[in-house]
């Protein structure tokens, strides 16, 4: 009884062992085929029209070297590995049948369905369905091509990672992002891009110029719903665009929506103008900035006069709203505890502007219309208070006068003609 159960043992193990081997890559078709022994092992040369099988995979070339032994085929010429929807085709390669991977090199081409990826080289991994391709590496789909150093592609998750001196360009909205490190996933229509990430779409004005989007940060998302389109950007946030530009902790562009929202100690300079927040929301429309709505802490500075660098005519409230008309301020709006100060230049008989003090009002809310991109009017509502102080008190003391909370800064961010951010006064 013992024996009967050591020989069933056998057997059973014996069965597992055959079942667990490794078939061999069947020859389906060569015009001429060569058998050889090299060091003791079975080598099969064919040549012509060589056609392979192995499992669910075939392969196809002009020439190859077959290693039995070994399950190892040297494919030379016109191949072309096939697994279900997936093609992959270079000039050369090695196919491992053991591990089911294919490495090739030289116009390396994987085509799955709406994606192609090309690459100098190109590995491919049949078992776990995942390819890693080098040098040159282009992906392409129906919305999205990516070039980079390297990039993996997991057919089963739909997921691309891309490593080194990537790009990733959008052609449904000709929005490009460059960085070090990137993840798509497919499936989600979500991206992650790392390592000094950079934004930029190229557009075109009504006017016909060209106006630049250029956003940088330190982390950058993106969200592409079908309904929404979304990109964020963490840490160190600056953004240009035409005479916008601006600085954060976190931005929130929604391209349909024409749409930017600031966060953490935004500050957006808009030609000489400079407005900070808690947080600033920018409506586009076309394209062109439409309007700005400030939340929290609003403060606006504007330079007076030229003439007269220690003089800024200043808005601070819980809220402002700014209006914008043929791309120049036209009216601006702060409610609660609003206060304005602005300081007042009388021309003279020989035409010279001259300066006459500055005008402190305090009000529920203010309201302000401008004039080709100067203060025309301004009317306070609720809780009026306003002092005038003369010309002799204010000259020289102008920073005595400027509201609380005043922060003007010098320096703001522009793109240079090789779409880099640079800082000037």
């Amino acid at each position: 009884m013992r024996c009967l159960k050591y020989i069933a043992v056998c057997l059973f193990a014996t069965l597992q062992l055959f079942s667990q081997q490794k078939k061999l890559v069947e020859l389906i078709h060569a015009d001429s085929l060569v058998g050889k022994k090299f060091d003791s092992k079975t080598v099969r040369e064919l040549i012509g029209n060589v056609h392979l099988k192995h499992e669910n995979i075939y392969v196809w070339c002009d020439r190859a070297i077959q290693y039995v032994d070994e399950n190892r085929i040297e494919a030379y010429g016109n191949l072309k590995v096939k697994q279900d929807t997936l093609i992959l085709e270079a000039n050369q390669g090695v196919y491992l049948g053991d591990k089911k991977i294919a490495l090739c090199e030289g116009n390396v081409k994987l085509t799955d369905g709406r994606t192609t990826l090309e690459a100098n080289y190109g590995n491919y991994d049949a078992q776990k369905k995942i390819a890693n391709f080098k040098s040159n590496v282009k992906l392409v789909d129906s919305t999205t091509i990516i070039t980079a150093e390297q990039l993996f592609y997991y057919r089963t998750e739909k997921k691309s990672i891309a490593v080194g001196n990537v790009a990733i360009t959008n052609l449904e909205n000709n929005i490009t992002i460059y960085g070090g490190y990137f993840e798509n996933y497919d499936s989600t229509k979500y991206s992650v891009i790392k390592n000094n990430p950079k934004l930029v779409q190229i557009d075109t004005s009504s006017s016909g110029e060209i106006d630049t989007l250029i956003v940088i940060g330190k982390f950058m998302e993106a969200f592409r719903d079908t309904n929404i389109s979304m990109f964020s950007a963490t840490d160190s946030v600056i953004i240009v665009r035409g005479n916008l530009s601006a600085v954060c902790g976190d931005v929130f562009y929604y391209d349909k929506k024409e749409l930017i929202i600031l966060w953490r100690n935004p500050v957006v300079w808009y030609e000489n103008s400079q407005i900070s927040g808690d947080s600033i929301v920018v409506k586009l429309k076309d394209r062109r900035i439409d309007e700005v709505y400030v939340y929290g802490s609003a403060f606006a500075i504007d330079p007076a006069d030229s003439s007269y660098p220690e003089r800024f005519n200043q808005l601070k409230g819980k809220t402002m709203r700014i209006k914008f008309k043929e791309n120049k301020i036209d009216e601006v709006y702060v409610e609660k505890n609003a206060m304005s100060l602005y300081y007042i230049f009388e021309t003279d008989e020989t035409n010279e502007r001259k300066p006459n003090g500055v005008n402190y009002v305090s009000g529920d809310s203010v309201w302000i219309k401008f004039k080709d991109g100067k203060m025309h009017r301004i009317k306070i509502i609720g809780g009026i208070e306003g002092v005038y102080y003369p010309e002799e008190l204010v000259q020289g003391k102008e920073s005595n006068f400027n509201l609380e909370g005043f922060n003007y800064i010098k320096r703001k961010p522009e793109k240079n003609a090789k779409l880099e951010i640079v800082w000037v006064k």
